[in-house]
């Protein structure tokens, strides 16, 4: 038998490490070509990582990194055989029970705790619409409302509780010096007519002495919305 030569080889470790990683990732791998969503050329601040379109801001010790999930990458994420992803809709659905979703990651490495500020946290766009995070009841009611809740969509509620930024960070919404936290931050979706979308991560930083008040903090990701590919999504998997 005739020995594999080294670029052989090196082909074949290649092909694998793809496939590994593919697996890795649980389906949930970037298509940036077809997201509707993209971050806007023209940044008023931080940069974009060009593998997955996030944006990354740091500023005073503080990192927020917020990255667009499209609802194709959510279903090939969250949807299987025995679970439904807590972030599906359908076409049908009115715009206020459709999802519009973010990975958020923040870093404090300042010397003091920071909060997460759910009332100055939102998704605007240039149509005035100002969207508020929506809770893990929420999208609970969005499956009751529709008739939609089967044991997929139990089993999805149950993994939206680990995922969720907001219940990763509980009540207190604290983000302890030095700590990082991440999650899912879901919205109900902007005007499918706006194509200047921002999205605002509203924090508060825990004041030197006590006695002094919290000073807020906010950090502002510019995107831009094709409203060719929102009218083409494809059909999300049931």
């Amino acid at each position: 038998m005739r020995k594999l030569s080294n670029s052989v080889i090196a082909l074949m470790l290649f092909i694998m490490a793809i496939y590994l990683c593919s697996c890795a990732t649980g389906g949930g791998s970037v298509d940036l070509k077809n997201d509707p969503i993209k971050p806007s050329p023209q940044l008023k601040e931080g940069e974009v990582n060009p593998s997955t379109n996030a944006i990354t801001i740091s500023r005073d010790g503080i990192t927020v990194i917020a990255e667009h999930w499209s609802r194709a990458r959510l279903d090939r994420k969250f949807t299987t055989s025995t679970q439904r992803s807590p972030f599906f809709y359908l076409e049908t659905w009115p715009q206020s029970l459709q999802s519009e979703v973010f990975h958020i990651t923040i870093k404090n490495e300042t010397p003091r705790s920071l909060v997460f500020e759910p009332k100055d946290t939102t998704l605007n766009d240039e149509r005035q619409y100002v969207l508020s995070p929506i809770s893990l009841e929420d999208i609970r009611y969005k499956f009751v409302s529709k008739m939609y809740m089967d044991l997929k969509t139990k089993q999805g509620l149950d993994v939206a509780k680990d995922i969720l930024l907001m219940e990763k960070l509980g009540p207190e919404r604290l983000i302890p010096a030095g700590q990082t936290v991440e999650g899912f931050l879901a919205f109900y979706t902007p005007s499918s007519q706006a194509e200047k979308v921002w999205l605002i991560i509203g924090l508060e930083k825990e004041p030197a002495i006590a006695t002094l008040a919290y000073e807020k903090v906010k950090f502002r990701f510019d995107f831009i919305q094709d409203l060719n590919l929102r009218k083409i999504q494809p059909a999300t998997k049931r």
